[in-house]
């Protein structure tokens, strides 16, 4: 909370959305530690501790070179966790992968399809539905129907197919 009071809050919001859906989706299994990948889902933007602050929090859009520095944060986060020996690898995973999507465009390392972790796919839909519903430096949020309309027109590509109807039932 120190270091950015809004992160703070939108790791909040993703732990509870992503929790809700693995709960959904793995149910009692054994094969599952839910409050390791509560952790885990709820540290996802821990990276964001090696970014500068007025980037964080810019009330405009970014330049290139602060895209750049921003991207870094899964690996940031990644590579905290794994220098202190936190968390399983599965679960550093999430922190490294929340920002890959289906398609392969998403970002440190432009995993496709099966090759992301669920966890780590469960995360990317949890963070960008908080991102568009929530107020940002830059805009309003857009509600929670807005929100999951644009995930579902514009990035349903970015996600697998199965796991995005099971999140949109949450809101059911």
């Amino acid at each position: 909370t120190s270091h950015d009071y809004n992160t703070y809050v939108h790791s909040v919001n993703v732990g509870v959305l992503a929790i809700s859906v693995a709960k959904t989706i793995f149910g009692g299994s054994d094969g599952h530690d839910m409050h390791e990948l509560g952790a885990a889902f709820f540290l996802h933007d821990l990276g964001k501790v090696n970014i500068d602050w007025n980037i964080i929090n810019k009330p405009a859009a970014l330049t290139d070179a602060e895209m750049a520095q921003m991207r870094k944060h899964p690996e940031f986060g990644y590579d905290l966790l794994s220098r202190t020996n936190q968390l399983t690898e599965e679960c550093r995973n999430i922190v490294l992968q929340h920002h890959e999507r289906f398609d392969g465009s998403g970002y440190p390392l432009g995993l496709k399809g099966e090759d992301i972790h669920p966890y780590g796919r469960i995360c990317s839909l949890a963070d960008v539905f908080d991102a568009l519903n929530s107020d940002r430096p830059y805009r309003k949020g857009l509600g929670p129907f807005a929100s999951l309309k644009i995930m579902k027109e514009e990035m349903l590509s970015h996600f697998h197919k199965d796991l995005f109807e099971k999140f949109v039932k949450l809101f059911s």
